[in-house]
């Protein structure tokens, strides 16, 4: 059993960003598809919560680096704790790498649909210019949402096993109570 929390900061970041995150790995590409009579509401929203979340997973990264996390359990299996390690870092380069590819895909995107070249960052900006990559980096974005999903739902199951199976109190350090 653990009585380890993380911190007030490191807990609000964590659930925010997946909430964030549950949107767009689901409904991203819905998003994307836009509006019916051809507003860009629903692909300036994508295009805004790709950006949340790349800011707040830098700013959630750099806060882990000043303030570790919580160590694991020391009766955590040694699998486990590998498992727990590589699929936080697996995160972070899907927090950060989702956002980055969906950038680096947007001329080849707006090359498609030339009405998503009116797509704003939070109703503030357009959409910053990109280097022109083709169509890869869309494959890209698309296979790491996939990976996305499928790290979600282990993350998910674990959290789960740890709470009903172990009991061993992993899921409550994150708890924002």
């Amino acid at each position: 059993m653990t009585d380890a929390k993380y911190d007030r900061l490191a807990i609000w970041l964590h659930w925010f960003i997946a909430a964030m995150m549950i949107v767009m790995l689901f409904f991203g590409e819905e998003l994307m598809d836009g509006d019916e009579g051809g507003g860009n509401f629903l692909p300036s929203l994508h295009i805004s919560l790709g950006s949340a979340i790349l800011a707040l997973s830098l700013i959630r990264l750099l806060w882990r680096g000043l303030y570790p996390p919580p160590a694991l359990p020391v009766t955590m299996p040694a699998w486990e704790q590998r498992a727990s390690v590589a699929g936080h870092m697996l995160f972070y380069v899907l927090m950060i790498g989702l956002p980055i590819t969906g950038w680096l895909a947007f001329p080849a995107f707006v090359g498609r649909h030339a009405t998503m070249a009116s797509v704003t960052v939070f109703g503030l900006f357009p959409v910053p210019g990109a280097p022109t990559l083709g169509g890869a980096m869309g494959g890209v974005h698309n296979i790491m949402s996939k990976i996305g999903i499928a790290i979600l739902i282990l993350h998910v199951l674990a959290a789960l096993k740890h709470q009903f199976i172990n009991r061993d109190g992993i899921l409550r350090r994150m708890l924002p109570m």
